[in-house]
């Protein structure tokens, strides 16, 4: 009888054992399965949230239709001229239609922020940082383009019947604010980024405030940087190239921090913020290395402190995505231009004034054909791309 008891005992532990067993394993395939749905379904939702007309840069007609000309002439071509080919330096470029483009924004704004827009006053905050970040699926390589925050550009600004009551020339940071923030906020900042990039398609948007630096250094445990240049930071001197800790008591007055009295701070300032988006984004792809669901951490962390169009499934799309992925210091470009100083007509104190950016187009143009274009090699009875 004893031996019939323990007999019965062993078989029910064995069954415990086996129903454990099985449970865990359909939790991890259910993890598995979530995860690959929320990585395909990310990828599906970030191709339709973007048209994929090619930008619009402006050739030299003459020398387009020469090209044009030459190409028809050649009696062994196998293609006919794309309409969406643009000459550049005399030879044929196309646009990577497969690339993701994504808009990328520091808001200077302590608190929360979020989705809701608000046109009763202006105080929704300036895109201090802007960054252009662009996925190249097919090379698997990511680039980076900084964008002075005081560019100059045509803005809207919105009264508080929703309806734009003026338009001006202005710095590119205001359109956030004068847009209310919020979805409308987010919608104004990428036309007018679209706009300066002739067209270029921007598949998300993505606005960050001051805490959620500090939430991100949480996470991360700190981030060490590398001063570019002397600065300052909760008023002590930092000597360039020299290391620091960047924590939630440090990381915003560092990426903050410009020398209002000099011209050009604003760039200046853009180098410093591109160095610490190098090594942050390092960072994170490490740790969604040694976990995957790190990404859905971090998201979840800053989501209080972040506007953004950008789910949580096309955040885990994303992710894996950049872990096959090369960033290096040839990965970034920061856009030039003339600073031009506006002075107050009643300055606040000795030194104020507007400091004005007028972009260099044709370096802009440059870094579009590097980033956004490859190649196109027409040669006798074929045709191939590269870059």
């Amino acid at each position: 009888m004893g031996k019939a008891v323990k007999g019965i005992k062993g078989k029910r532990i064995w069954k415990i054992l086996i129903g454990a067993v099985i449970l865990v394993v359909a939790l991890l395939l259910a993890v598995a399965l979530a995860g690959v749905y929320a990585y395909w379904s990310g990828e599906r939702s970030l191709r339709g949230s973007a048209d994929t007309q090619a930008p619009k840069l402006v050739s030299d007609a003459m020398e387009r239709q020469r090209m044009m000309d030459a190409y028809e002439q050649n009696a062994q071509k196998t293609l006919a001229w794309e309409d969406d080919w643009v000459v550049y330096e005399g030879e044929i470029f196309e646009y990577k239609d497969d690339c993701l483009n994504f808009l990328l924004m520091g808001i200077d704004r302590m608190g929360k922020i979020g989705k809701k827009t608000d046109l009763s006053n202006w105080s929704a905050g300036q895109a201090d940082t802007i960054f252009v970040v662009s996925l190249d699926v097919a090379e698997k390589k990511v680039s980076i383009v900084g964008l002075p925050r005081n560019t100059m550009v045509e803005l809207e600004v919105y009264g508080t019947d929703g309806e734009v009551s003026e338009t001006m020339y202005n710095q590119i940071c205001l359109q956030y604010g004068y847009a209310g923030g919020g979805e409308l906020g987010l919608e104004k900042m990428k036309e007018r980024v679209a706009e300066l990039f002739s067209g270029l398609p921007i598949h998300g948007v993505c606005a960050i405030g001051f805490d959620s630096l500090k939430k991100i250094a949480d996470v991360l445990g700190g981030i060490e940087v590398t001063v570019p240049e002397d600065t300052m930071i909760n008023k002590k001197a930092y000597a360039a190239g020299e290391k620091v800790l960047l924590t939630r008591s440090n990381i915003i007055p560092y990426l903050r921090y410009r020398d209002v009295t000099v011209l050009g701070s604003p760039t200046t300032r853009l180098t410093r913020q591109k160095e610490f988006l190098k090594i942050a984004v390092a960072r994170i792809v490490d740790e969604v290395k040694k976990n995957p669901l790190f990404v859905k951490e971090l998201y979840e962390a800053v989501l209080p402190y972040m506007n953004t169009d950008i789910t949580l499934d096309e955040a885990v799309y994303l992710a894996a995505q950049a872990l096959d992925y090369t960033i290096t210091d040839g990965s970034f470009y920061q856009l030039t231009g003339e600073d031009r100083r506006v002075d107050f007509e009643k300055p606040k104190r000795e030194g104020d004034f507007y400091d004005d950016l007028y972009l260099d187009e044709e370096y802009l143009e440059k870094v579009m054909m590097e980033v956004f274009f490859r190649k196109v090699v027409v040669e006798t009875g074929r045709q191939a791309g590269g870059n």
